[in-house]
């Protein structure tokens, strides 16, 4: 026989706890003339069945349900669904805490975070200790904070090699140009990569431009060009974050952006640029757009997951003049600027194949161009000339 604090040091358990038990009705003890509790031990072994019950989840009424009477199959099953929930959910954490710890991937919480949160999950980027060009960059490209170094470095490298960073033609900006009402004096062109446009617009106009972008490699690329054309007198080039421009001391007349915009967001580039605009200046900006409202499955999972943001046209428009401007026009760019960028995008990747095998820049840009591939009459860019109302 067991005193009960004697019972509750054989199991494990304080002497409350069994008085516990006992007021429950799981435990029936046999008081003395002396006034003390006794156990037997058949008491212990049916507290070490308890144990082993409650180590599968069970409450203490489901103890006693099952420790009385056979085993309720509907209660078990219920409780194991109940369980098989938290251990994922407990999972979930696990792996995230994990990889904010630099432990694993982040690519579906910051896809999510861009999904819901757009943002506040960039600003939030910044507080960690990021630039917001490269908060932006984190949450649309690398979509990983711990990983993104590694990720830009080998992005880099592929794209170093490429003239066109985004779907654009020298026709479609001409066109565009044609567009504006008025022979432009001045220009700020955002994101300009490598400079494509950038010697376009020059060659179009007599406008003294600042072409910006913050990738030094990019920009050392223009400036060999804007000095093999001889039009340094004309055309800066200047690293400077697309997301804190600074008020000029005159407006500019046009703003350009190619295929950039979408880097803080469309509506937050429409926001943030229109106040660097003389009355009456122009915004120019191309964005990848949906041409249908049936799509592939399979093609709207990549989009979803590669570029959440993307709508339709009239989405756009209507954004644009909630913001404060006049549509002046606007353009499918077509396929050709598809394949002007994806065909030696496609050609480059295949080029250095080797080299990349085993990394996410890889596998991201097979997606991508299998995307490429699937989109026609789905997906491509469109062009917009606007206003400062």
């Amino acid at each position: 026989m067991y005193r009960i604090s004697e019972l509750a040091e054989s199991v494990g358990l304080s002497r409350t706890t069994l008085l516990y038990y006992e007021k429950f009705g799981l435990l029936k003890g046999k008081r003395q003339a002396n006034g003390y509790r006794v156990y037997s031990d058949a008491d212990r072994q049916r507290l070490r069945l308890m144990q082993q019950l409650q180590a599968g989840g069970l409450s203490l009424e489901e103890c006693q349900v099952c420790l009385d009477g056979k085993l309720d199959r509907e209660m078990l099953g219920h409780r194991l669904e109940t369980l098989e929930r938290e251990i994922a959910e407990k999972t979930r954490s696990r792996d995230l805490l994990a990889a904010l710890l630099g432990r694993g991937s982040l690519k579906d919480w910051h896809e999510e975070l861009e999904r819901v949160a757009p943002e506040l999950h960039r600003a939030w980027l910044m507080i960690q200790g990021f630039s917001s060009e490269e908060a932006a960059r984190v949450a649309w490209l690398s979509k990983d904070m711990n990983a993104h170094d590694d990720y830009m470095a080998c992005f880099m490298d592929v794209f170093s090699g490429l003239d066109r960073w985004g779907p654009a033609t020298d026709v479609a900006t001409r066109k565009a140009l044609t567009m504006v009402p008025f022979a432009p004096k001045t220009i700020l062109e955002i994101g300009c990569g490598p400079g494509m446009a950038t010697m376009v617009l020059a060659e179009a106009t007599s406008a003294r431009i600042l072409a910006t972008d913050t990738d030094a490699g990019a920009l050392d690329r223009l400036r060999e060009r804007v000095a093999t054309a001889d039009l340094g007198d004309r055309v800066a080039v200047r690293n400077m974050d697309m997301a804190q421009l600074p008020l000029p001391d005159a407006p500019w007349d046009v703003i350009w952006s190619e295929g950039s915009a979408y880097i803080i967001g469309v509506e937050s580039a429409l926001r943030n640029w229109r106040p660097l605009l003389r009355p009456g200046g122009v915004l120019v900006f191309s964005e990848m757009v949906w041409r249908t409202e049936t799509l592939p499955e399979e093609l709207r999972a990549y989009w979803a997951s590669a570029y959440p943001a993307m709508t339709r046209v009239p989405v756009r428009l209507a954004q644009a003049k909630r913001a404060g401007f006049r549509v002046l026009g606007h353009f499918d760019m077509g396929r050709e600027a598809m394949d002007t960028y994806y065909r030696p995008l496609e050609a480059r990747v295949a080029e250095m194949e080797q080299r990349l095998e085993g990394t996410r820049v890889l596998e991201d840009l097979r997606a991508e161009l299998a995307a490429y591939h699937a989109c026609d009459g789905t997906v491509s860019f469109e062009m917009f000339v606007l206003q400062k109302s």
